[in-house]
């Protein structure tokens, strides 16, 4: 619950909210203005020649003041570190969050940004995993769990949303990658990259170029929760269809039998006299079998959905199994649809006879031709639009269901895209599609599968055709790691090997093949092959736990994907973001876009407990020079009141907690954490 103005100046004059120096005119409807100070933090990228997070930079900055009548000029494309020039104390049962001002924004000068309402995330929620648009999830505030690495262990899974974030218009721009991944952002956020330590490092989309290379999923792990349960037909029932629908079979006979004359009073009450041809034929209106306690949920595979007056019928629960999602997997790829059927084309007989053989098993009439099968149920056909699985073959997508299944399951839905529009060979599978949507899906799906998936595109005389490709053996795709020369140099040197002897045991010919990893000569990124060489020759020479940052390239769930450009959209739109940070722990970071693409969460996130001054990252992503002015209204903070208040608050002896009491912008203190263990 974000505190109103009339609870904020409750809590600043109680003094639970501490903000000094304030002006009561700083407190806004539901957050109060905050001011930039004079010191700022200037990056010494000519003294530097990397950054290690296992190391104090002393060095990497030099801290600059600005007197009160003058400016500090943030040139294009240039990042400082500012400060407020308000301390901040919260009490242990608020958090807050620091926004932007979003006049500054549209000049561009950000504090953090985010995502456009339209990305897409692939989340975890009670009703199973799918995908849906950040917009909406913000939106609603739905309680969810999101696909995110663990920064330590690259490992990746489901982890919970613990905070949303809706703010003003920004400028978005797409960044496209080589494997065919897009994800739209703006300027200012972040996507992730490893430094020369192999150590994790944020990039802003302002600062990409292409050849860099950011985070990708080379996994995405089923959910936690069994997958394999029936699809409830039923409960996909869009509102406006209600009406047209009715229930027939065992279970409405059992409420017929047990409680007759109760069903026969709800039918009459809402407008229905014929209660004896209900009776008999086991059917109700499923308006009424929602009424009924206990009916809709206790229907099963041998209930059917049925529309009035009509005929045809669907399952109301259906179980998916390898056979299901073979054909719908071939919808997807050669299906249409119109309101009462749909439409499986395809030259191949045996493969016609396959569908036939799979709506026959789910009790649906059909029609064949030479090229074609006709499934002439319109139940079926809406129940194809109610999971997401699109009509014509622009708008295909793989219904966000799918992306739940086990893998036996995906498998099967796989082969039924490539049977349906595309080929197989002994070096890889490939899937066609005009679809920019299924492309995006094909490349999350393949992610799902652990296979490493690509795509190009081909132009043709209507519309772009595109081919994903998966291929069966290792090769260049997405087999490319930032090259982590200082690390595999330091493993060397606690193997106590000398680059001969290293090259030796490697299988180098030529002690200079090493020595040019070592010295990134010529290149800045290594083959997946290379480093599990590397790692097998280090890891028994030194000491254990030592190669972890080594096998975590090597076994982890990341793969890194080249930035092929970064597209100015021209288009600014309102910005979402989430926080992930279950139980306190820095997942901070979740997967967006079409194929997916590890974006980070937004920056300006405060902890209860906290009491100091906020330092402020602060980017010109403008193409002119933007002066700052000390005093000037930089952004706004608004608070949000916890469910209890924390056990271990920020500054707990317990957190360890760096940056309490700081004042000033303050660099990073991320080195603390290999000393703490």
């Amino acid at each position: 619950m974000i505190l109103s103005d009339k609870t904020l100046r409750e809590e600043l004059e109680a003094g639970r909210i501490v903000i000094e120096p304030l002006d009561l005119d700083m407190v806004q409807p539901s957050s109060v203005d905050l001011h930039v100070d004079s010191f700022f933090r200037v990056f010494r990228n000519d003294t530097t020649p990397y950054i290690d997070p296992k190391e104090p930079q002393e060095d990497l900055t030099e801290l600059v003041e600005v007197p009160e009548d003058g400016s500090f000029i943030l040139h294009p494309g240039e990042f400082v570190l500012g400060s407020t020039r308000e301390r901040v104390a919260l009490p242990n049962d608020l958090v807050a969050r620091l926004e932007g001002k979003s006049s500054l924004g549209r000049l561009g000068l950000l504090i953090h940004s985010s995502l456009p309402a339209s990305e897409e995330i692939l989340v975890e929620t009670e009703r199973g995993v799918g995908l849906m648009s950040i917009g909406e999830l913000v939106g609603k505030e739905i309680s969810a769990r999101v696909v995110a690495f663990d920064p330590e262990t690259f490992d990746v899974g489901y982890h919970e949303i613990t905070g949303f974030y809706e703010g003003p218009e920004d400028r978005i721009y797409e960044v496209e990658l080589s494997s065919g991944r897009r994800v739209r952002v703006t300027a200012g956020h972040n996507l992730f990259t490893l430094d020369r330590a192999g150590q994790l490092a944020k990039i802003r989309t302002g600062e990409l170029v292409a050849g860099a290379r950011v985070a990708v999923p080379r996994n995405v792990p089923g959910p936690d929760s069994d997958a394999r349960s029936p699809i409830r037909v039923v409960d996909l029932v869009p509102e406006g269809m209600i009406g047209e629908l009715s229930v027939e079979g065992p279970t409405v006979a059992s409420a017929f039998a047990g409680a007759a004359g109760a069903v026969n009073s709800m039918l009459r009450a809402s407008g229905y006299k014929h209660t004896d041809h209900y009776r008999r034929s086991s059917r109700l209106p499923l308006s009424l079998v929602r009424q009924v306690p206990g009916l809709e949920t206790s229907l099963t595979p041998e209930d059917r959905l049925v529309v009035r007056g009509g005929r045809n019928s669907l399952s109301t629960v259906v179980r998916p199994t390898e056979e299901f999602a073979w054909l719908l997997g071939i919808y997807v790829a050669e299906g249409s649809r119109r309101r009462h059927q749909f439409t499986v084309s395809n030259t191949d007989q045996a493969i016609l006879d396959r569908v036939e053989t799979s709506l026959e098993e789910l009790g649906l009439p059909i029609s064949r031709s030479a090229g074609a099968i006709t499934c002439c149920s319109s139940v079926a056909s809406e129940f194809l639009t109610w999971i997401g699985a699109g009509g014509h073959a622009p708008e295909k997508r793989i219904p966000p269901l799918v992306f739940g299944w086990p893998a036996n399951l995906l498998e099967a839905f796989l082969e039924g895209l490539v049977d349906g529009d595309g080929s197989r060979d002994e070096a890889r599978m490939s899937v066609w599609t005009t679809s920019e949507g299924l492309v995006g899906d094909v490349l999350l799906l393949a992610a799902r599968l652990r296979r490493r998936a690509g795509s190009c595109v081909k132009q043709t005389s209507t519309l772009p055709l595109t081919q994903v490709y998966l291929p069966e053996r290792e090769h260049k795709l997405l087999t490319s790691v930032p090259l982590p020369d200082v690390l595999l140099a330091e493993l060397r040197g606690r193997a106590g090997l000398s680059q001969t002897d290293a090259a030796r045991r490697l299988g180098y010919k030529h002690a200079s093949d090493l020595n040019n990893i070592e010295r990134r000569s010529g290149r800045d990124a290594v083959r997946l092959s290379t480093l599990r060489r590397l790692h097998e020759v280090y890891e028994p020479l030194v000491e254990e736990g030592a190669a972890d940052e080594l096998k975590r390239l090597t076994d982890g769930d990341l793969s890194w994907d080249t930035v092929v450009a970064v597209h100015d959209t021209g288009f600014s739109e309102p910005i979402y973001d989430l926080e992930v940070r279950p139980n306190g722990r820095h997942i901070e970071n979740f997967l967006a876009g079409r194929g997916g693409v590890f974006v980070s969460n937004t920056a300006g996130f405060v902890d209860a407990g906290w009491d100091g001054h906020l330092t402020l990252e602060l980017s010109n992503v403008a193409n002119l020079p933007i002066a700052i002015y000390p005093g000037m209204k930089i952004g706004q903070i608004s608070f949000i009141r916890m469910t209890t208040e924390a056990d271990d608050p920020y500054g707990s002896t317990s957190k360890g907690s760096k940056y309490q009491g700081q004042r000033g912008p303050t660099p990073s203190r991320y080195y603390l954490n290999f000393d703490e263990g």
